[in-house]
């Protein structure tokens, strides 16, 4: 299989490089840990090259273009430690309205897809996790209840919202960020992203978007593609910090030449190299899968599970490579150490990515060798 990129590709991904390196610094990842709201600015520009609508259909006023490119930018946004809200609102709200038409979703998705409306997702962390119930027979469906670790929430201007109903079915909801009974806490993480609990009281929705078996399918397409995206950030990262290290080996010198030049440094950053580039390939396999009509949901978990871990090893290594300095929030590599974690635990943690993977695996879902 031919995973190469083509010179369409290759020109997008240097258009989106070329505005993160210049309107985007680490000065200004820095800036937005303190200020969340300063983002706005890079998502603005982000809008303007126009790939706010880029994997919707062209018949919804997208670009129609595949997860392949989708992979392209967010490689260049991971690079970047661009913060989550455009990967929320344009990638998981913005598929979920596409899967699930109506008058809700057609209204609140050419918003979505120019910036002029931006949201976030209050989804379960994890198949165990509490979600805000909704009675979806009353005359104005409400909800009541809590959902944790939104991203950038108090920035957006649509919450789309995974809740329970009164009998247990699954629910998809479209709520205004402002509607009356939404309480905010800021939750502090590692990563220094903006992220909230957030607390639904008699919360008026504006929409139900869907409930019981068709909120399932539409809800797992977009974690998918959520996950090709996170990976592809990972992959980013790790080129990125992975080339800082490379150039600090190379540059900082000890008994009279360069630390690169010493076998345990030069193994460790050749074992990076390998995982790197595995799962590069892996991240976009999972892209080419959903486009030759293989199912994308195990090709995506697996490309998130090694691409967020290859990433927090190398980051990890980086730190080490550094030494003293490496560890010191002065220097630039704690910031992707912090992401890489941040990634690694955002829409599916290690182990249940596993679970998932494993079972599609038993099942037969996915096929390992041929018949």
């Amino acid at each position: 299989m031919d995973l190469s990129l083509t010179e369409e590709q290759v020109a997008l991904q240097d258009s989106v490089r070329a505005l993160l390196e210049d309107k985007y610094p680490l000065m200004a990842v820095r800036q937005c840990e303190e200020h969340p709201e300063d983002a706005r600015a890079l998502y603005g520009s982000l809008f303007e090259l126009g790939i706010g609508g880029m994997t919707m259909p062209a018949a919804l006023g997208g670009l129609d273009l595949g997860l392949t490119e989708l992979a392209v930018v967010h490689h260049e946004l991971g690079a970047a430690l661009a913060p989550m809200l455009f990967a929320q609102s344009t990638v998981l709200a913005a598929e979920i309205l596409a899967a699930l038409p109506g008058p809700a979703s057609e209204a609140a998705l050419p918003a979505l897809m120019d910036g002029s409306a931006m949201a976030s997702c209050a989804i379960a962390a994890g198949p165990d996790a509490l979600l805000p119930q909704l009675d979806p027979e009353a005359a104005e469906p409400r909800l009541n209840g809590a959902a944790e670790f939104v991203p950038e929430g108090a920035l957006a201007d649509l919450l789309v919202v995974e809740a329970r109903t009164s009998t247990g079915e699954p629910a998809i909801c479209l709520v205004d960020r402002a509607a009356a009974g939404i309480a905010m806490e800021d939750l502090p993480n590692l990563a220094d992203l903006a992220m909230s609990r957030i607390a639904f009281t008699q919360t008026p929705v504006r929409a139900v978007l869907a409930t019981g078996a068709a909120a399932t399918a539409p809800l797992a397409k977009a974690r998918s593609a959520m996950n090709v995206a996170i990976a592809a950030q990972a992959v980013g990262g790790a080129e990125r910090v992975l080339g800082m290290t490379r150039d600090y080996a190379c540059t900082r010198k000890q008994f009279g030449q360069p630390i690169g030049g010493f076998q345990a440094i030069a193994h460790m950053l050749a074992s990076a190299v390998v995982n790197l580039e595995g799962a590069r390939y892996l991240v976009f396999r999972a892209a080419a899968a959903s486009e030759d009509g293989e199912p994308l949901e195990t090709w995506a978990a697996m490309a998130k599970l090694k691409a967020c871990q290859m990433f927090r090893d190398v980051s990890a290594l980086a730190i080490q490579v550094h030494g003293g300095i490496g560890f010191t929030m002065e220097a630039d590599p704690q910031l992707f150490f912090r992401r890489a974690k941040h990634l690694q635990l955002m829409h599916g943690e290690p182990l249940d990515l596993e679970e998932q993977i494993g079972e599609s695996l038993i099942s037969g879902r996915h096929r390992v060798l041929a018949a």
